[in-house]
């Protein structure tokens, strides 16, 4: 063996490759949250090192063409709520922001709202007892079967 070799210095190792640190949404649909999934949501973005967005999405009354032109701010009630998620996720450590969208079909607008952030995680958060057992499972079908992303709750 030469003493070239021999006196070469050891390779650095090689530094851990930065990941993109995709967002934590957490979103309901003008209903308030469930705490469980609220905790979920804080606890992923802090573990993750990323953003949480707190979504709010409105249905869009369509029926009425002097209700559909107008935009609904949604349940003031459930606004507040976001606002108090977003600084208990704030005071937690985490950046948190709100969004509120609204349209006519909320589920199917969601996947655009999630693919135009790059979601990392979507944490489906609605209150069960007033979303509705059945309803809130056909809405959970139809997020995983049409995002990209990972979806809680995993039921």
């Amino acid at each position: 063996m030469s003493t070239a070799v021999r006196d070469r210095a050891p390779a650095a190792p090689a530094a851990p490759e930065q990941t993109e640190r995709r967002p934590v949404m957490l979103v309901s649909l003008d209903i308030s949250f469930d705490e469980e999934l609220v905790r979920s949501a804080i606890e992923a973005a802090i573990e993750a090192g990323s953003e949480l967005l707190i979504c709010l999405a409105v249905t869009l009354p369509t029926a009425n063409a002097n209700a559909a032109a107008r935009r609904t701010m949604g349940n003031p009630v459930v606004r507040e709520e976001m606002q108090r998620i977003r600084d208990r996720a704030r005071d937690a450590g985490a950046k948190a922001r709100t969004v509120l969208y609204s349209s006519p079909r909320p589920v199917q607008a969601l996947f655009g709202v999630a693919e135009s952030h790059g979601i990392g995680l979507l944490v489906f958060g609605p209150d069960r007892r007033r979303y509705g057992r059945l309803r809130f499972r056909w809405h959970l079908h139809r997020i995983r079967r049409n995002t990209t992303c990972l979806v809680l709750p995993l039921e």
